[in-house]
């Protein structure tokens, strides 16, 4: 009888993705609680009510994001059994802290949905700036992760400068939709490069 093929590894992100549901619906909460209630009362086609939907879309795109991106970089980085070799120069505490910071912009985000003027729109580009900013304290500390982080990195500063390229010369709305077209790309990438890394036994990077 031949032997059988070792089995697959199951990736961390795939053991976390019911607690990452709870999270997401627990911050989700009160983002759809203030939609739901105001339309309610003024109804969907109400201007109000239709950008505070936007807004909540971007939260719920911006962390599904934000899930997505931690759970391959801490699997590929910490928890793979070659990561050690693969990544040498690494520090835990200093990835979880700066992860649990954007986690921590999302949420702020998630309870100013219905804050008029600028307050949303500075915290989600403080969001997606944050990962540049961990980019630059990986190349700082000499990290073996610089490569692997970088792309999406950058891809957040396209998305930013999108934003507020169109929001400045469009409004909250159009601005909103740019944000939230870049966001799907970006998360259609993210799956792509989520499927190549996992579609496959013993698949590598």
């Amino acid at each position: 009888m031949s032997a059988q093929p070792p089995a697959a590894r199951v990736p961390d992100l795939h053991k976390s993705a019911f607690w990452i549901y709870g999270v997401t619906a627990m911050v989700m909460r009160e983002p759809l609680s203030i939609v739901l209630r105001h339309a309610s009362s003024v109804g969907w086609a109400n201007p109000d009510v239709l950008m505070e939907a936007l807004r909540g879309l971007i939260v719920w795109l911006l962390m599904s994001r934000q899930f997505t991106v931690a759970g391959v970089y801490f699997d590929r980085v910490y928890l793979q059994p070659d990561s050690g070799a693969q990544f040498e120069n690494r520090n835990f505490p200093v990835d979880f802290i700066l992860g649990i910071g954007a986690l921590l912009l999302a949420v702020g985000a998630s309870t100013i949905v219905d804050v008029k003027g600028s307050l949303f729109d500075v915290v989600v580009g403080l969001a997606l700036l944050w990962d540049l900013l961990w980019l630059l304290v990986a190349r700082l500390m000499g990290y073996s992760a610089v490569r692997l982080m970088a792309p999406g990195a950058l891809f957040n500063l396209g998305i930013l400068v999108v934003f507020w390229g169109v929001h400045s010369l469009f409004g909250d709305g159009l601005g909103y939709g740019a944000l939230l077209v870049s966001s799907v790309v970006q998360m259609w990438r993210l799956m792509g490069d989520y499927d190549s890394l996992y579609a496959n036994p013993g698949s590598k990077s």
